[in-house]
């Protein structure tokens, strides 16, 4: 009887433990699907996406929506085999000029080989498949969508503002109640006079204002001064505004947003402005830069394909056939941080060798939509960077004898600004 209770006992412990092992192995498995099809998603972002889209959308290279099915190779085994030959060395297939699937594709866009991607294991190009075959295309969420406002969409303002509405009002208050009062003095003044008897010369609105100011001549000295004194004031501010034209946004030929770009994906500034870090001007960007990025992306956040056609008819390229078969025609960009041409700016020297990041002078750029001049930019404002910017010295070759000289004759100070280095001095910044 106590075998009997022992074998029993033991089997359903077994049971158990078989039980627990096969939960355990699927969810490992089912672990193991969604990580590779993780990974899968991040391999094709890190070296496929540049060329080529997930879904159906033409680029630099086919879109892979429903590429299993066109591959050679028969079976699956076989189309693995093809595949993982074809990403890895793509080279030798086009030169062999065997495949004519390859030799189809390779005409039609314009024998621009693929990049080839050696770096990548056999189990890699499989996550990758994976992950195109189970790809699927993003539904827009129109009600999202719908909440955001457009920043490109600028509402016409009215200049009867609710502000404007209530000074208006006040003062049309202000003036009937002035007018009212007036007419009760002349009243009251008139019934004292008929009482009295007295005759008083009625005078018009001029001549009774210059009748007060003949006989308040201190008051209207000192009403003169005053008003005076506050339109020389307004002269003065004015004056100074002259060629500043800080909070400048003219409209471009394309609606770019920096938002999206240097915010939104991240990228860098001198991506596109890449003679910033080489020259005196940060540089327009080409617009094959932009179409290194467009060339796969045809539709904006906010403005569908409408502004980026614009890119493709600059670059003569025609996306129907992914050729660049049109005319070239230039994007007339309009500045909107202009120097005059007496004042002497290098960006390189700022951006390099200061370490100056470009939010400094141009402001939260990767929170703009519209990019417009933040700075004042005026000689004023560069002399009092220069008097409150330290150098950064440390670690840059480019100052090591200057900050031994500085250091042994200014004994203790650690710490420099651009005018202890000659920031203030005309020459630096004027011809």
């Amino acid at each position: 009887m106590k075998l009997y209770l022992f074998k029993n006992h033991f089997m359903r412990k077994l049971t158990r433990s078989f039980g627990l092992l096969f939960l355990v192995g699927l969810f490992t498995l089912s672990f193991n699907n969604t990580l590779v099809a993780q990974d899968g998603a991040t391999l094709f972002k890190n070296n496929c996406a540049n060329c080529h889209s997930p879904a159906a959308k033409r680029g630099t290279g086919p879109g892979l929506q429903g590429f299993w099915d066109r591959i050679p190779g028969g079976d699956e085994e076989g189309k693995n085999a093809w595949l993982i030959n074809w990403v890895k060395n793509s080279a030798a297939v086009i030169n062999g000029g065997k495949d004519a699937y390859i030799n189809k594709l390779y005409a039609e866009y314009n024998n621009y080989p693929m990049q080839a991607q050696p770096h990548l294991s056999n189990d890699e190009v499989l996550a990758i498949k994976d992950y195109l075959i189970s790809y699927v295309p993003p539904v827009a969420d129109d009600s999202a969508a719908g909440a955001k406002k457009n920043p490109f969409i600028k509402e016409e303002k009215s200049f009867f503002t609710p502000t404007i509405q209530w000074l208006l009002g006040l003062s049309l208050l202000f003036l009937i109640l002035a007018v009212v009062l007036r007419n009760i003095k002349n009243t009251l003044q008139d019934s004292v006079d008929e009482k009295e008897g007295l005759i008083r010369e009625k005078r018009a609105f001029p001549k009774n204002l210059f009748h007060w100011m003949g006989t308040h001549k201190l008051q209207a000295g000192l009403i003169i001064l005053l008003i005076k004194i506050i339109l020389l004031t307004k002269l003065y501010y004015w004056t100074l505004g002259i060629g500043v034209y800080q909070g400048y946004q003219p409209e471009q030929p394309i609606k770019f947003s920096h938002a999206i770009h240097a915010g939104e994906n991240g990228i860098s500034c001198v991506y596109c402005h890449h003679s910033a870090e080489k020259g005196k001007h940060a540089g327009i960007p080409s617009v094959n830069v932009c179409m290194n990025c467009h060339k796969g992306i045809s539709e904006g956040t906010w403005t569908g394909t409408k502004e980026i056609s614009k890119i493709y008819e600059a670059a003569g390229y025609n996306p129907e056939t992914g050729r660049y078969d049109q005319p070239e025609k230039p994007i007339e960009w309009v500045k909107i941080h202009n120097l005059p041409d007496l004042a002497y700016f290098n960006h390189s020297q700022h951006v390099v060798v200061g370490g100056i990041e470009c939010q400094t002078c141009h402001g939260p750029v990767e929170e703009m939509h519209e990019l417009y001049q933040h700075s004042e930019l005026t000689m004023g404002w560069c002399i009092n960077c220069h008097r409150e910017t330290d150098v950064k010295m440390e670690g840059n070759g480019y100052y090591n004898k200057m900050l031994s000289e500085l250091k042994a004759k200014h004994k203790g100070v650690e710490v420099f600004k651009v005018e202890d280095i000659g920031g203030l001095e005309c020459s630096k910044c004027h011809y």
